[in-house]
């Protein structure tokens, strides 16, 4: 499948993806109905970054875990969870993304921020990030779903920070995880004054036209995969909407199209109702709003899509 970011943790199992939650939110309505004396009780991290101090705690007993974040010694925000979960303070260096010192300015709005990733433990076993403003006011900015992939991290590019990612909106849709695809994605922070919010990077998305040879081997992978009688399973479906997702997210939905009409079997049946579930599926990612304006000759049964019941 041509440059298919999957980003898949094959030790951990995911039942479903974690949405993308954008905008800013009350500092002091951030308090869930929990029981902090367990889980804010084994303190593993501290960063303090001007007047504010940020605490993760992880108690193995219990398999709670907690962040806070303190302000002349009064608490001004909290997060708890259990399932054996954790909270990390900053991101450390790795072969996915550069040490961010905690304050860094990462959204480029002008003012000090600090990031938390949070992995959820257990069967959900997916990583998200906090993205906190801490001056003028202090506030959790955005959540970005790093989903299943070990490789969600923040980066660099072009002298901004862009959250490079994918997206898990076809975890399990007619595959298995191992064979669903998630194309990669990578979101900027886009200012407005309200506080803005982050959106696909579309133009560092994009990728070239696929040569002559790339399209043969992408036609001939998807033909010889998906045959005249080859069922929806196995992985084999998922060699199709794989490509043409691969499309979407590059900027080229118009060959997305193109590779269903020359790959779907001559006799085989139901192209109109795959496509409908398909553009259904497509319809329920965070980031469809993104996505949608930059999708061209778009076919009449996936106009006409609604979005898919989604549940847990």
């Amino acid at each position: 499948m041509i440059e298919t970011r999957r980003l898949l943790c094959f030790k951990r199992v995911v039942f479903h993806w974690l949405l993308l939650c954008i905008g800013s939110i009350s500092a002091l309505a951030q308090f869930p109905p929990d029981a902090p004396k367990t889980a804010c009780s084994h303190q593993v991290q501290v960063s303090t970054v001007d007047n504010l101090t940020f605490r993760a705690y992880k108690n193995d007993v219990t398999g709670d875990a907690c962040l806070q974040a303190f302000r002349n010694g009064m608490v001004i925000f909290r997060r708890t969870l259990g399932n054996d979960g954790s909270y990390t303070l900053g991101q450390p260096g790795d072969e996915y993304g550069p040490a961010i010192p905690n304050g860094k300015d990462v959204t480029g709005r002008g003012n000090p921020d600090m990031l938390v990733s949070f992995y959820t433990g257990g069967a959900h076993c997916c990583l998200q990030y906090y993205v906190f403003e801490l001056e003028p006011t202090f506030r959790l900015i955005a959540t970005l779903d790093g989903g299943s992939g070990d490789g969600s991290r923040f980066q660099m590019i072009d002298g901004k920070f862009y959250f490079v990612g994918a997206d898990w909106t076809f975890s399990y849709w007619q595959a298995s995880f191992a064979d669903s695809p998630a194309p990669g994605v990578i979101v900027g922070f886009v200012d407005d004054p309200i506080g803005g919010g982050y959106h696909l990077a579309l133009g560092k998305m994009k990728k070239p036209q696929p040569t002559p040879e790339e399209w043969k081997e992408a036609l001939s992978e998807t033909r010889s995969a998906f045959g005249q009688t080859n069922p929806f399973s196995g992985g084999i479906g998922s060699q199709l909407w794989g490509n043409m997702l691969d499309f979407i997210y590059g900027g080229h939905s118009n060959l997305a199209w193109k590779i269903l009409d020359e790959s779907w079997p001559a006799r085989r049946k139901g192209k109109d109702n795959f496509l409908s579930d398909f553009c259904s599926q497509l319809k329920t990612s965070p980031y469809w709003l993104d996505l949608k304006p930059t999708i061209t000759d778009l076919p009449q049964p996936c106009a006409n899509a609604r979005p898919a019941k989604t549940g847990s």
